[in-house]
């Protein structure tokens, strides 16, 4: 059998030389049975006529002989598919339209799909990545109304807080902190700033991967005061130590201070949501009441245990950590989310809007391809006929009209990967790091290949069947007795008329939807920010704590810095914050009026703090109202100065002057007094108004961490290098990261919505176009019926005015279903979109209104293009032709 088989596919490869030496072999026998014939006395004549009839019709026994030898189905599906291949060459106008209106629904959907698979079908890598949780504590519900955080819901952990889980929680099989930061590597030429994490040592355990070289760290190293070890990223031992692989016991410089590399792990190592290319231990401090929250933290769930349990068992703890020290706990609550929500979450419904937008592209792309073949099947109906009338069956010219479509489906297929590699060439090149999770696996791989296959085989169908089907059904008496040049019939007119409707609906829903996301992304680019972002370089830093640990040096550090930046030709005023505006981070801490009684637990109220040097107010150009700036004269010396923004002084001084009052402070200096009052600005993202804020002096308050600010008179990224070097003469060891423009860290915050909008008003406008070609298409196929009609009417007296008006108000009539159809249709699934959009509703009137009036507005000009050539109807010339 397996043999045959074999046999049978190796003819189909062979066929002319099967079908040559099957000819001779019936030949022979035909010459071998006259041979004995004329043995018998007969005539050579007449043997060959006798033996010629014993055996029968030739070509009947050939291909009878041909059945029983080869594939038939297969064999079948291939001539037609050459037949298909010489049809469609014969039109290549045709071709071309139909297989770039392929290529551009299937090239949409694949680049999506590559997205979609990359950050939501893939498991993460790690073992039993389904038992690896986030756990995340949430503030009371007056503070988490209040919060400025971008997810107020996942608020990091105190360092506290997560000892007393981990002892106590029974859920998980270990739990590491991690904290997030930039980290200045020395000892390999100018110092630089690497992504560094400080992490427990069951990090590694947890995410269950080993280290390539060398080992990851254990519990006598997570110890406060422990030794100073590190593991390398990949990237890092590859960049920076050209993957010497004796690198394991060497030492590099970190924080200024040695530290002796033990690991490095494999290739792609990382968390989906934080980039690091190095490790070190936590080496966390117990006992302290008061030391921030600023800790992610990572579980793993025991077997069996669900996410649901192990939510209420850290709850648990979480509140009687809350009963324990309700100073800065009371009323705060905790909870887990599994990792790979805490990927996919943010960006789930972008991309599954745009998926969702694709398929439509797809549908229409299909429509309008249907149409096409419908037109041109009408014209094929008298070679169709004939095929029907030589005994061609409905199965037989379905299946040869199928074909045609299916090498449509394919090329446009082939093309459209082509488009997609492109355009997601494009879009990573677009986003900045991090925009979107797990972006390292963002490629064209076997899955995304057969995704495409399957498109273009449901594609196939899409647009194909109903042609076949339609068309299938010509009878030879019925066809081959008109002219299918100019008829069409009621049934194959009322088809058309329903895909363009069709197209119309799906095109005014995808407009209505990129309509929506450009004037949330408009509102949110045009919202009053409080500051400037022109001519502001940036650039951070992270201070070495063994050169920097006293306060009073860290703080001269700084001051001497900005002194020298400040004398540099070109600079106009230069400052710091230990965070920038838009970058999504912000300090939080409690507060108190010390003109008024100490609040009770869980009755204590916060505000954000931010770090800055003198002159920041005037580098960001946020006026300050009232009172004055820090200056010189703030030092740890004498009193801490405040100053605030208006929401504080609003909220917590209503009616009152605020400068001069004095705050008692949850911070490292505990009180101080406001002297000024500044304007309000946005810090965290350009969707959060502005929250109460303190501002305090890094000269009083000095952090370990900051970033530059400089106001340049010439462009940012000119001053760059020499802002470097102002920096490098005071500490030539200082590392640096993020020099950019404060227009780029806007940029950046915004990347992600720029995208989502783009990309949907992309597909919105291919939509439109699609539907547009499709309506004049139909128009114009109709008026070339038509002549016959249009040219006895105009013989009649009709006027070119009223031609023009019928075959437009056919357009309309096309078109007013459709519209109908999209208004109900966006309307629904419009609201999919609101957690997107930013102060404008899913049911927006005005972005209802101008699609509408747009997609109108572009039909009438589609339509006009078929009316003026009515118009222009040779009555005399159409009716001879008739």
């Amino acid at each position: 059998m397996r043999g045959g088989f074999v046999t049978r596919i190796g003819r189909l490869f062979h066929r002319r030389r099967h079908d040559s030496e099957l000819a001779d072999e019936l030949a022979a026998h035909i010459e071998e049975m006259a041979d004995d014939l004329v043995e018998s006395g007969m005539s050579r004549d007449n043997a060959l006529r006798t033996a010629r009839a014993h055996f029968g019709n030739r070509t009947a026994l050939l291909e009878q002989s041909r059945e029983v030898w080869s594939f038939l189905p297969l064999e079948t599906s291939l001539r037609d598919l050459r037949i298909g291949v010489r049809s469609l060459r014969r039109t290549p106008l045709f071709t071309a339209v139909a297989i770039a209106t392929l290529a551009l629904g299937i090239g949409a959907n694949t680049a999506i799909f590559s997205l979609i698979d990359a950050v939501m079908l893939r498991p993460l890598p790690f073992p039993e990545s389904d038992r690896i949780v986030m756990l995340w504590e949430r503030p009371p519900k007056e503070l988490l109304t209040a919060s400025p955080l971008k997810n107020p819901g996942q608020n990091p952990v105190s360092p506290e807080n997560f000892a007393t889980w981990r002892s106590r929680a029974h859920s998980f099989d270990g739990m590491a902190a991690i904290s997030s930061f930039s980290i200045g590597m020395s000892g390999f030429g100018e110092p630089r700033a690497v992504d560094a994490q400080r992490v427990s040592a069951a990090f590694f355990r947890i995410l269950g991967v080993a280290p390539l070289l060398g080992r990851t760290f254990d519990e006598r190293e997570d110890v406060p005061n422990g030794p100073d070890v590190v593991v390398l990223s990949y990237d890092l031992w590859q960049t920076q130590f050209g993957g010497d692989r004796a690198v394991v016991g060497r030492t590099i410089g970190l924080l200024d201070q040695p530290f002796r590399i033990i690991g490095v792990m494999p290739r792609q190592f990382d968390l989906p949501f934080a980039h690091a290319e190095l490790w070190v231990p936590v080496q966390i401090v117990t006992g302290e009441t008061d030391n921030g929250r600023y800790l992610s933290v990572i579980a793993k769930l025991k077997p069996g245990v669900s996410l649901q349990s192990a939510s209420a068992d850290v709850d648990d703890v979480e509140r009687q950590i809350g009963r324990e020290r309700p100073r800065f706990n009371h009323d705060w609550d905790a909870w887990a989310n599994t990792l790979y929500l805490q990927t996919t979450g943010e960006v789930s419904t972008a991309l599954l809007v745009l998926f969702g937008a694709v398929t439509f592209v797809l549908l229409i792309a299909a429509g309008n391809v249907a149409n096409l073949l419908l037109m041109r099947g009408t014209q094929k109906r008298h070679e169709l006929a004939v095929c029907a009338a030589l005994g061609a069956s409905r199965a037989r010219i379905a299946a040869q009209l199928l074909a045609e479509s299916l090498l449509l489906s394919f090329s446009g297929g082939v093309l459209g990967v082509a488009l997609a590699y492109a355009g997601l060439r494009a879009i990573v090149a677009s986003l900045p790091a991090l925009a979107l999770p797990r972006m390292e696996g963002l490629h064209v791989n076997a899955q995304v290949l057969c995704f495409s296959v399957a498109l273009c085989l449901a594609a196939t169908f899409l647009f194909g069947l109903a042609p076949a089907l339609a068309f299938s059904r010509t009878g030879p008496d019925d066809a081959l007795k008109r002219d299918s040049l100019r008829t069409t019939g009621r049934g194959g007119r009322r088809v058309r008329g329903l895909l363009v409707a069709a197209e119309v609906a799906l095109s005014l829903v995808l407009l209505v939807g990129a309509g929506l996301l450009a004037r949330s992304f408009l509102n949110e680019t045009s919202v009053e920010r409080g500051f400037r972002t022109d001519h502001i370089l940036t650039m951070q830093m992270f201070f070495a704590p063994g050169r920097y640990h006293e306060m009073e040096r860290r703080a001269r550090y700084m001051d001497d810095m900005l002194a020298r930046i400040r004398a540099l030709p070109g600079v106009e005023s230069a400052s710091s914050a230990h965070f920038l505006p838009m970058v999504g981070m912000v300090s939080g801490s409690g507060f108190r009026r010390m003109d008024r009684p100490e609040p009770a637990p869980g009755a204590e109220v916060t505000a954000d703090y931010v770090i800055v040097s003198p002159q920041y107010f005037r580098t960001m150009g946020i006026p300050l109202l009232r009172g004055r700036d820090f200056d010189e004269h703030d030092t740890t010396a004498v009193e801490p100065g405040i100053i605030v923004n208006e929401a504080f002084a609003r909220r917590f001084f209503p009616g009152e002057n605020a400068i001069g009052k004095a705050l008692g402070l949850d911070w490292n200096i505990r009180h101080g007094v406001i002297v000024g009052v500044a304007a309000n600005a946005r810090q965290t993202d350009l969707k959060v108004p502005p929250e109460p804020t303190i501002f305090l002096d890094q000269a009083q308050t000095p952090m370990y961490f900051g970033a530059l600010v400089v106001r340049t008179a010439a462009p940012p990224e000119n001053m760059a290098q020499a802002v470097t070097a102002a920096v490098h003469s005071v500490d030539p060891d200082q590392a640096i990261s993020h020099v950019q423009s404060l227009e780029q860290v806007e940029g950046e915050s915004v990347a992600r919505p720029r995208l989502e909008s783009a990309l949907l008003g992309v597909f919105a406008g291919v939509a439109l176009l699609l539907a547009i070609v499709g309506l004049w298409g139909v128009l114009a196929y109709s008026v070339a019926q038509r002549t016959r009609e249009i040219g006895i009417r105009m013989a009649l007296g009709a006027s070119s005015g009223k031609l023009v008006r019928d075959v437009v108000r056919d357009g309309v009539y096309l078109m007013l279903p459709g519209i109908a159809a999209g208004i109900a249709i966006s309307l629904a699934l419009t609201r999919l979109l609101r957690s997107l959009l930013y102060d404008v509703k899913p049911s927006d009137p005005l972005t209802f209104a101008a699609v509408c009036g747009l997609l109108l507005l572009v039909g009438l000009a589609a339509s006009w293009m078929p009316a003026r050539r009515a118009s222009r109807v040779d009555p005399v010339g159409s009716l001879r032709w008739e």
